[in-house]
């Protein structure tokens, strides 16, 4: 069964530890809206429309960033095993919505106090959603990486993620500032691109967007040289 799927036993255990924090993830959200159903109506227990209603409630939205930050681990895992026929479409795939991994780490932007939750909770929170972006993030270069280095030099290889390290922190820059989301790529590759040129023309905007992306590049660039190394027992140079 593990072979099945897997690569081998530790990739499996990688995968069920993902799932585990994601489960945390749901129940630390679901365990926000008990308690501010609780300080609410103390008398009140938790009903299924309070359920229904979670994503509306704040912090819903980390549920949607969570799903798409699993993404590109799901894609990178498909490319590691692909014949080639459909691997560099999981490729692809794998780098439009590697972004959406670290991305999660900016909404630290949206902590402040909430009553009747303390902050310390939502803080808690979000670090345990952003780490577990981040991991599905830097786990999915991993993947990519041992997939590349089969077929290519190191050079080549590494060359290729520190590229989509630098693509993933401007990625960032466009979901966070610009309000873009992976897939308007596809559905609106005009307005994308306007906005683009923009940015590049703009002085400001370019001051912005190249300090966002370096921030979020080089956080992302340490992360994957520590995992690979505490995986492979190699290096990463970029």
């Amino acid at each position: 069964m593990i072979r099945a799927h897997f690569r081998d036993r530790r990739q499996f255990n990688l995968f069920g530890l993902l799932v585990m924090a994601t489960a945390l993830n749901a129940l630390l959200l679901l365990g926000r809206a008990a308690l501010v159903n609780y300080k609410t109506h103390p008398a009140h227990s938790l009903a299924w429309p309070e359920i229904q209603g979670l994503f509306g409630l704040a912090f819903g939205f980390l549920g949607w960033n969570l799903f798409l930050a699993w993404v590109p681990y799901l894609a990178a895992l498909r490319f590691e095993r692909s014949g080639s026929r459909l691997r560099w479409a999981w490729f692809l795939l794998w780098l439009l919505f590697l972004p959406n991994a670290p991305y999660i780490v900016t909404d630290f932007i949206h902590l402040h106090h909430r009553p009747p939750v303390p902050v310390w909770y939502d803080m808690v929170m979000l670090f345990s959603f952003a780490s577990t972006g981040l991991m599905l993030g830097l786990l999915s270069l991993y993947e990519i990486r041992l997939a590349l280095g089969r077929q290519w030099s190191r050079l080549f290889t590494e060359s290729i993620m520190c590229a989509a390290i630098g693509l993933a922190g401007f990625g960032v820059w466009l979901g966070r500032f610009q309000r873009w989301n992976s897939w308007d790529v596809f559905s609106n590759p005009a307005g994308l691109l306007r906005d683009l040129l923009h940015t590049v023309t703009q002085r400001h905007e370019l001051i912005d967007a190249l300090g966002v992306s370096g921030l979020i590049g080089a956080m992302l660039l340490m992360g994957y040289a520590m995992l690979s190394v505490m995986l492979s027992g190699g290096r990463s140079n970029c």
